[in-house]
């Protein structure tokens, strides 16, 4: 199965600008899912009648209003947008672009995108209309009786608290920890954790898990030199390991706050970087929250080869429903930005693996966890499979599962997802643009936000293609396109 970050440049043809754009063939034919989360739900459940709600944060306001808080934080993440300034608009598209994602596979699915940024401002009307034709505009692709039940909420006593409700959340949050999950946000927290993997008995690399020491113990008053002596402390495991490992902090996502270190370079590299990351997150810990562990170091033994990524959905029973198998892809940095997929190789991975998602979905269906999750496992020389991240979520390539229908009934047995895409042009350009293969359903649009100022966007797309040779010809295309504004391929597709 080809890897995207493996693709090579092909020799391609004279390029040309989308300002002189390809004639726009046949509309495309709406997407039908295999099936959607809402049917994955309503499987094992004895009240499908009060479906499961999927809510996620959708903010358009920036700078956001300062939030009126109760207390201190609960709930801690680290590196999720790291050199990034809440001032800045990039982070309100990334989210926006993710609730477009991860809803795509909704189905008939209630969804509630929540905006708690604030009111005000010359631009938030039109921000907030563009935002909710962005997210509409990608439901339209899908089959009508696939499109989600969408409501926008600026507030959450637009909510109903209906007791018999039930909450689905990416992960558990400050601001909506009074909704109605199917989860208690702690628990929640905890098995998104990278340190609740390395200690709940599941196959993973040896791992060294290391907890700063009760807040009492050094942080009375946690004025700097206090933090500073604790962060020197539990870095000292980081200094004194033996190359190679793995470290990472555990609470993160995307591939961020996780270091591969082989070399005296990669471990200073690690350390400037944790020496940051756990100073912000210790001055955050306190009395309450310190129990969730949210500032711990895990360090593991590092397993050479490639992880795999494996979807799959734990009913409400505990069955497991598995969906497929996928490379992943990382940037230079290590953070996650796409993942392909053979779908004539998925029997064959279903077969590979299924023992260890089995024991895997028992240990999150013991937490109390019901629903989409993800999980990167290796193989060791041995042939011994490892698990190296877990993700009780809709993950970035989650949907890929749900399209094997769509594709290999129009000859395509290999898709990829292209994730974080930061272009020069609105939706409309993209299209007209790409405006053949969408048509032929080659490539679809998971996510798409317009910025404020409209000359720019973020996206998201999948793309297939009847071999891996004429995929990564398709995606070398749209890869071309984002960097630099013109169309070229070299050959038919």
């Amino acid at each position: 199965m080809p890897s995207l970050s493996s693709f090579h440049p092909v020799e391609i043809a004279p390029t040309r600008s989308y300002a002189s754009p390809k004639p726009t063939p046949k509309k495309a034919k709406s997407i039908t899912l295999d099936c959607t989360l809402r049917d994955l739900y309503s499987l094992d459940d004895d009240n499908p009648s009060h479906p499961v709600i999927l809510a996620y944060d959708h903010p358009c306001k920036f700078p956001r209003d300062q939030s009126k808080k109760s207390g201190p934080a609960r709930f801690i993440y680290s590196a999720n947008f790291p050199g990034m300034s809440a001032e800045e608009e990039t982070p309100n598209l990334y989210k926006r672009g993710v609730a477009q994602r991860y809803s795509f596979v909704a189905g008939r699915s209630p969804v509630v995108m929540i905006d708690l940024s604030g009111s005000g401002g010359e631009d938030l009307a039109a921000i907030t209309s563009t935002s909710t034709r962005d997210a509409f505009r990608v439901y339209e692709q899908l089959c009508p009786d696939q499109r989600p039940e969408v409501r926008f909420v600026r507030s959450l006593n637009d909510f109903q608290t209906d007791t018999t409700l039930r909450t689905a959340l990416i992960m558990p949050q400050d601001h909506l920890r009074e909704l109605p999950q199917i989860l208690s946000p702690d628990d929640h927290y905890e098995i998104i954790s990278k340190r609740w993997l390395a200690i709940c008995g599941l196959p993973t690399p040896n791992s060294t898990v290391v907890d700063p020491l009760p807040v009492k113990q050094w942080g009375t008053g946690q004025q700097a030199n206090e933090v500073e002596e604790e962060v020197k402390r539990m870095l000292r495991s980081v200094e004194e390991r033996a190359l190679p490992f793995v470290t990472k902090v555990s609470i993160a996502t995307s591939g961020r706050g996780t270091y591969v270190v082989r070399s005296e370079s990669d471990r200073q590299a690690a350390l400037d970087e944790l020496q940051g990351v756990l100073g912000e997150t210790l001055g955050k810990l306190h009395d309450t929250n310190q129990s969730l562990y949210p500032a711990s170091l895990v360090i593991q033994e590092l397993v050479p080869g490639e992880a795999c990524g494996v979807t799959f959905f734990v009913t409400k029973k505990g069955r497991v429903i598995y969906l497929a198998a996928s490379r992943q892809c990382f940037d230079d940095e290590g953070h996650w930005k796409g993942g392909c997929v053979s779908y004539l190789s998925q029997p064959a991975f279903k077969m590979r693996y299924w023992n260890t998602i089995e024991a895997l979905a028992k240990q999150l269906h013991s937490k109390g966890y019901y629903g989409p999750a993800g999980a990167d496992i290796m193989t060791d020389g041995s042939g011994k499979q490892m698990i190296v991240d877990v993700n009780p979520r809709v993950t970035g390539s989650y949907h890929l599962g749900f399209l094997k229908g769509h594709f290999m009934r129009r000859g395509l047995f290999e898709a990829g997802v292209l994730s974080h895409l930061h272009l020069r042009c609105s939706r409309d350009t993209f299209e007209v643009t790409f405006a053949k293969e969408i048509a032929d359903g080659r490539l679809i649009i998971n996510a798409w936000v317009h910025n404020s100022a409209g000359d720019g966007s973020y996206g998201a797309v999948t793309v297939g293609g009847e071999d891996s040779f004429k995929l990564a010809r398709l995606t070398r295309a749209i890869e071309t396109f984002v960097e630099t504004g013109e169309y070229a391929v070299s050959a038919e597709l």
